[in-house]
């Protein structure tokens, strides 16, 4: 039961990862908005500035985003196949 619930979990954080990842790449507002006020953008906004740190997360931190979504939720397969 226990590794039923681990496998849709981890199912449903892949899936909010590829969401989050993806809507990043394609809006361009959100992608400024979430460089400009999330601490987590602050050091990267502080060395490169804001216009290059966008173009940076939007070539190599996004789609690194989306790929450990899929990974995310390939492992949450795996263990649902592995459980049933």
């Amino acid at each position: 039961m226990e590794d039923l619930m681990y496998s849709i979990l981890l199912i449903g954080i892949g899936s909010f990862n590829i969401y989050y990842s993806s809507k990043f790449i394609r809006d361009s507002k959100y992608a400024r908005k979430y460089v400009e006020t999330m601490p987590k953008a602050w050091l990267i906004r502080k060395i490169f500035g804001v216009n290059k740190a966008i173009k940076m997360t939007r070539k190599f931190f996004a789609p690194l985003g989306l790929v450990m979504g899929v990974i995310i939720i390939l492992m949450g397969l795996i263990l649902l196949i592995i459980t049933i």
